[in-house]
């Protein structure tokens, strides 16, 4: 094994078990701090040690350099960039090729050019910055050692965000799909709606005041058509349910024409006007003089009596103040009216199910989109969107779902050739001989020792 690595591997054993061989017990938090600590170390000059090794081996190539044209421009180039472990430095041969300039141990070892933090950093990075702040998720992640502006931008450079179905395909006799939207301010003062999708499979209660939504999966898409959001949606569903064992699939929501296309893409599907948005309009109509037709109203509703609301409606047309107020009823009985499938639906069919749409806006979207003063670029709120549902589905952001400037970076075969001396290199040392040079003896009486002596004898000895 290369001698730095072997040397760094044989002192990072030697402090861990000199932190077991003190005086004192340590307690389990001073255990994980200097543990945490001693790791971090030996992590960082591990990396920049196996950097090293490679390009030693590739300067070392000189025939096979020679036979690709390439030259050596400058050597001991210093790099830095921060792990998860903290700042790692190393050295590295700059080469000059036929295609241009560049660092051949980089491109070995998966290190872009230009890049200060590792892939793994960046992922942390965002997937934080689902929850809470650029500035917050930079504190929590590096200690601040970068900015905002570089969550912001690695948060743009995500992929692999959409849903993909598990492969084992479920059966339910019911499925309910909740539709709703968010509405969310833009940096210009404007304010724009951000639809958001939940499927499930029924409401369960889990305490005396809180019910969840059985097997809930989210989309969201800020800027995509509906249609296409419904597609995708369909064809997610249709891959992870058995579609022939479903009797019925049920979409609740406010009644608005994007959220009704949605019949079109499932089948056996009936629209249930959810019970918050009944409540809502209700509310725009009875207040001030009219306050008394409250009661009466959801009165009729709830005995499913459309005749009986229109005479009501017709009541209150006949007291209005003004005509905004004679407009904003009108409106009221249209939107009644239109969506009566949706409230009838209930008198006959207990298996429709309650209304989330609400609460699932809130808990999905708005708890970081809309909450608090914000203000989000029309590019920031569609990586957003996109990434509070991956993070609410259950997901973790990886290296993976972040991109890089170059998908695909292939070896030349000098390059290919150093690879499979690294692994000759490592498969050689599998010996592990360094950990076998003498044994391991603490002379003096400690607390360790003599709670070893203690059990060497079927008891402590104290």
């Amino acid at each position: 094994m290369n001698t730095r690595l072997s040397r760094i591997i044989e002192n990072f054993t030697n402090k861990v078990m000199g932190r077991f061989s003190q005086d004192n017990i340590l307690s389990v938090e001073e255990i994980e701090d200097s543990l945490w600590n001693d790791s971090s170390d030996f992590v960082r000059e591990s990396i920049a040690a196996y950097a090293e090794m490679i390009d030693q081996l590739i300067l070392e190539q000189k025939q096979e350099r020679k036979k690709a044209r390439i030259t050596v421009h400058k050597r001991n180039v210093s790099r830095e960039y921060l792990s998860k472990f903290g700042q790692v430095e190393f050295a590295r041969t700059y080469y000059k090729t036929e295609s241009g300039y560049g660092y051949l141990a980089d491109k070995v070892v998966g290190l872009e050019s230009y890049d200060r933090i590792s892939k793994n950093v960046c992922a942390e990075l965002v997937d934080r910055a689902a929850l809470m702040s650029y500035q917050r998720s930079t504190e929590e992640t590096t200690k601040g050692k970068v900015t905002k502006q570089t969550v912001m931008n690695q948060i743009r450079k995500t992929k692999g965000l959409e849903l993909i179905p598990k492969g084992k395909v479920k059966k339910a006799r019911f499925l309910y799909v909740v539709a709703d939207e968010d509405h969310v301010p833009l940096q210009n003062g404007k304010n724009v709606i951000v639809p958001l999708i939940t499927v499930h499979e029924g409401i369960e209660n889990v305490s005396k005041n809180r019910n969840r939504c059985v097997n809930a999966k989210h989309f969201s898409d800020y800027g995509k058509p509906a249609k296409v959001l419904w597609e995708e949606v369909g064809a997610w569903l249709a891959e992870e349910y058995d579609v022939d064992s479903i009797e019925r699939i049920y979409l609740h929501g406010d009644g608005a024409g994007w959220i009704r296309t949605g019949l079109e893409f499932f089948p056996r599907s009936r629209f249930v006007l959810d019970k918050y948005h009944i409540e809502k309009s209700i509310k725009t109509v009875t207040g001030g003089t009219m306050r008394g037709y409250s009661f009466r109203i959801r009165r009729a509703l709830q005995n499913y009596d459309l005749n009986k609301f229109k005479d009501i409606v017709d009541e209150m047309l006949m007291e209005v103040e003004s005509s905004s107020q004679g407009q904003k009823i009108l409106r009221f009985k249209k939107y009644i009216m239109n969506n009566w499938d949706g409230i009838a639906i209930r008198k006959n069919d207990s298996k429709c199910g309650g209304s989330c749409t609400e609460a699932q806006v809130s808990h999905v979207l708005a708890e970081r989109l809309s909450r608090g003063p914000k203000g989000w670029s029309e590019v920031g709120l569609k990586y957003m969107s996109k990434l509070r549902v991956f993070k609410v589905n259950g997901e973790r952001i990886k290296a993976e779902n972040i991109k890089k400037r170059n998908e695909k970076v292939e070896l030349c075969e000098m390059e290919k050739r150093v690879v499979k001396m690294v692994k000759e290199v490592f498969a050689e040392a599998k010996n592990y001989s360094i950990f076998e040079k003498e044994d391991f003896k603490i002379s003096k009486m400690t607390p360790i020792t003599r709670m070893f002596k203690g059990i060497s004898h079927t008891g402590y000895a104290f």
